[in-house]
């Protein structure tokens, strides 16, 4: 006798989808752990002015100048420009993926493969703005569309799924 899903639900992914998810799964949902790097950049850019323009301090404001410049031009050029042409090379957004959740355990189904694991291998569910990410155990992160799980009527069901049991 096959177990039925108690959820059942096929998505195909867009670009803002994942890059949303992207960014929750790297910079944290908080916003404090987000920008804690730039933080401490500043940080360095005060203590220099602290020591004085004319000394040690001129070396701090150029380093912390240096950091901050890196960090943004990361977060907000870089990382973004490459992750839209690695989405765009592999053709995530036509790859059809889906999840299925059953009393014990959810398989992941993407590229015509399936994934099983246990409710108890999640970390933590993230809740973005339009996408989920699930984290798992083995450091596995899973990003799914928040528009197709509200479109099943079912997603009361999906998040109880995820929760601490």
């Amino acid at each position: 006798m096959t177990e039925q899903a108690s959820f059942s639900c096929r998505y195909h992914l867009t670009l803002e989808e994942s890059k949303e998810g992207f960014a929750l799964a790297t910079f944290g949902k908080k916003k404090f752990t987000r920008y804690l790097t730039p933080l401490l950049s500043v940080g360095i850019i005060i203590w220099g002015f602290y020591l004085g323009w004319q000394g040690i301090g001129q070396v701090y404001i150029i380093l912390g100048f240096s950091f901050l410049l890196l960090q943004l031009l990361m977060r907000f050029v870089i990382l973004p420009k490459l992750f839209s042409r690695q989405y765009e090379r592999y053709q995530y957004g036509r790859v059809e993926q889906g999840i299925d959740l059953y009393q014990d355990s959810a398989v992941l189904i993407a590229a015509d493969r399936q994934h099983r694991f246990a409710y108890s291998d999640v970390v933590r569910l993230i809740k973005g703005k339009i996408s989920y990410v699930i984290e798992l155990k083995d450091k596995t992160v899973i990003i799914l569309s928040k528009s197709a799980i509200e479109a099943t009527g079912k997603q009361d069901v999906f998040e109880s799924a995820f929760r601490k049991h």
